[in-house]
């Protein structure tokens, strides 16, 4: 049996640890899966963002395993205090394609992440919704709505993100490379 737990502790969350490994195991075997996403569930704020960041690594080539997760990575995404299982739980987001009511819950929970204190999930919240609204144009305008309340926000690299994202959102320009991390990323 694979120690999931052992291999997400320790150390720090300025760390990977091995995470890397864990995607590796669960994509060899899937039924592992559910493992992992016990982790989210732990007291131990380590292993809950390492297990975030595996569960995002796997969202890339396989959102369809991920998606069944949504409940409790909505509930996450409004409930867990560390930054980093919200901004992975941010970068998943984008990389699913969800309809429905599931589409209205993602969305809402992105909005909702805009405001968090965590420069790095106001980031992802962004980038999510950009990649959202270029699939979906029915909420474009919310987005812009959304993202340009934090044009004037005290980080430089907020401000510069919002101002990349209306780019994208306004004027059609490209989607930066480094911002879709899934497999199945093309956005037009």
């Amino acid at each position: 049996m694979v120690d999931f737990l052992g291999m997400l502790s320790g150390g720090d969350l300025r760390s990977d640890g091995r995470s890397k490994e864990v995607v590796e195991e669960v994509l060899r075997n899937p039924q592992l899966l559910g493992k992992l996403i016990e982790a989210l569930s732990e007291p131990d704020d380590v292993i809950r963002g390492r297990a975030a960041d595996a569960l995002e690594k796997i969202s890339r080539t396989h959102p369809e395993s991920v998606q069944e997760h949504l409940p409790l990575l909505i509930k996450l995404a409004y409930n867990d205090k560390v930054p980093m299982v919200k901004f992975h739980i941010a970068m998943i987001f984008g990389n699913l394609k969800v309809s429905g009511e599931l589409f209205d819950q993602v969305t809402s929970t992105l909005f909702h992440l805009l405001q968090d204190e965590s420069v790095f999930v106001k980031s992802w919240a962004i980038v999510s919704l950009c990649i959202i609204s270029r699939r979906n144009k029915d909420i474009r305008e919310k987005t812009i709505e959304n993202i340009r309340s934090l044009q004037n926000h005290k980080s430089i690299a907020i401000r510069s993100k919002v101002d990349k994202a209306l780019k994208i959102l306004e004027k059609n320009e490209p989607i930066p490379p480094n911002w879709l991390k899934a497999k199945d990323s093309q956005v037009h």
